[in-house]
């Protein structure tokens, strides 16, 4: 979760950033500016990072919230399979004070689908079972994304395609009769932990999909109770998405998917550049954007993803943000337009190679929605290629 908030600050800061040098041209501003330098990025690969797909849902805790879940199972050769199971707690409604549990008659949780990793066509086939236990998980704390909490026997099933958009798992009369009593009770929050959505155990991806479901009450998602004829919502409180990943096969880009815990790392070198003084940089990732839909099959790219600067490890780890990874479909390259923070830590590297710059960069997926978005950088094959690299706008050319 320390991640989960400093990425938050990283887009407030994104944000106030000098839009200065927007419109240059890319390809033509290399080619036909001599005062324009091209860095060639080393060392490209994925990395493992420390997202986790947990939160509140609630849109005003700016820390935690987390406006999504995902469950499913798809199998992706290009990314490497992928299963997640959906775990949900909720917020008592302060409406049932004083209600009798025999006037609970009805209970069922409706989910608004919003997200879909996959092959669209699936009909995916949910479980819904009670998580078991009592304070077994909390939104607060650092879990491994692959977490599985224990859970009970199904209660209730659906099957999910793409063209829903609400989906509800209705909860057996039995159920609803023996467990009224613990929905009013005024110790709710310490005796329920709330319900786990997941495919059967026995379920086989051909190629299969995960979907991703809303969280947020406003979007029509929460626990629906029929009291006394009235129906009452409990809305979702805490919520994780565990995502269970397998290795990816050989391929032309770089497996890098979010909440699987995989982002990109490169070196950049900038001793051929000289002591100058730097107008504008510019960070720019070639694509393979092809991979977004395949047919039936879709996997969306990243729309904002985050830059960092590292230096040091452990205790002397530092790591900066320096700008937004941003993707606008149907481009061919990722870019960090000319950002105050990425153009001042390489000025500061070229001024003083001594005392400043980086060991390596990360960019790592905007980690506040969970999701399986990709970012499928280009794995350069041979000169030819366009390659990953900086673009950097010396003043009067450098020295």
């Amino acid at each position: 979760m320390r991640f989960f908030a400093a990425a938050l600050a990283a887009l407030a800061l994104a944000a106030c950033q000098d839009p200065a040098g927007v419109g240059l041209g890319l390809i033509d501003e290399e080619q036909l500016d001599p005062n324009v330098r091209s860095i060639a990025l080393d060392g490209l690969a994925t990395f493992n990072d420390s997202t986790v797909a947990i939160g509140i849902a609630d849109p005003s805790n700016q820390t935690l919230a987390q406006p999504r879940v995902l469950a499913g199972s798809v199998a992706d050769p290009v990314f490497g399979d992928a299963r997640s199971v959906a775990y949900v707690d909720f917020l008592q409604n302060s409406d049932v004070e004083g209600a009798d549990p025999a006037d609970v008659t009805e209970v069922w949780l409706e989910l608004r689908r919003s997200y879909a990793y996959g092959d669209t066509t699936t009909a995916l086939p949910l479980e819904l079972r009670r998580v078991l236990g009592s304070d077994t998980w909390e939104a607060d704390r650092d879990y491994p994304s692959d977490t599985l909490l224990a859970v009970g026997d199904v209660l209730s099933t659906t099957t999910v395609q793409a063209a829903d958009s609400l989906r509800r798992f209705t909860l057996p009369t039995e159920w609803v009769r023996a467990n009224a009593a613990t929905l009013l009770s005024g110790t709710f929050g310490d005796d329920f932990e709330g319900f786990a959505l997941q495919v059967p155990a026995d379920y086989q991806a051909a190629p299969g999909v995960v979907f991703g479901f809303d969280t947020y009450l406003s979007q029509g998602s929460g626990l629906r109770l029929v009291v006394a004829g009235d129906t009452v919502i409990f809305s979702l409180s805490e919520v994780f998405s565990s995502v269970t990943t397998a290795a990816p096969g050989a391929s032309e880009v770089l497996p890098s998917r979010a909440t699987s815990r995989a982002g990109v790392t490169f070196s950049a070198s900038l001793a051929d550049v000289g002591t100058t003084a730097l107008a504008r940089a510019r960070l720019r990732l070639p694509i393979l954007a092809g991979l977004a839909e395949d047919g039936a099959f879709v996997r969306p790219i990243a729309p904002v993803s985050f830059l960092f600067g590292v230096r040091g490890e452990g205790d002397a780890r530092v790591r900066d943000f320096l700008g937004t990874v941003l993707y606008e479909e149907g481009a061919d390259e990722l870019t960090v337009n000319e950002t105050n923070a990425l153009t001042t830590a390489l000025q500061a590297a070229l001024l003083n190679p001594a005392a400043a710059g980086y060991d390596r960069y990360e960019v790592v997926v905007n980690p506040a929605t969970a999701s399986l978005d990709i970012l499928p950088v280009l794995v350069p094959d041979s000169p030819d290629t366009v390659q990953p690299r900086l673009t950097l706008t010396l003043v009067g050319g450098g020295q």
